[in-house]
């Protein structure tokens, strides 16, 4: 039952990961019902440059390297990243929504290679 109801708030489509928002989302004047998640769309230069953004979100704590692409914020910089926003967009998320997104970045890393 719980894995059906992740399916349902994010669905694959195309290149991109599609995740339903419990709840409309406004961010600098804009609306958000959904996010589309477009991992293809990343370069290698955005990969590199996840780490210092990382940094920077979590202000250097909380950081050990080799659990990196387990930590939620290090989750929310791809999740940014793919989205088009700044990362400060996904940490105003209400907690439900930035879970999802989070979950949904922890996916494209475990299903990387």
């Amino acid at each position: 039952m719980e894995e059906t109801k992740k399916e349902e708030l994010q669905q694959t489509q195309g290149a991109g990961t599609v995740v339903k928002l419990s709840r409309p989302f406004i961010w600098e004047d804009t609306e958000y019902k959904e996010l589309n998640l477009d991992f293809e769309k990343l370069s290698g230069d955005d990969i590199i440059s996840l780490e210092g953004d990382f940094l920077e979100m979590n202000q250097g704590r909380n950081f050990l390297p080799a659990f990196k692409k387990d930590h939620p914020a290090y989750l929310a910089v791809l999740a940014a990243k793919a989205q088009g926003v700044h990362f400060n967009f996904m940490k105003k998320l209400p907690a439900k929504d930035f879970n999802t997104v989070v979950d949904a970045a922890r996916n494209f890393l475990n299903n990387w290679g």
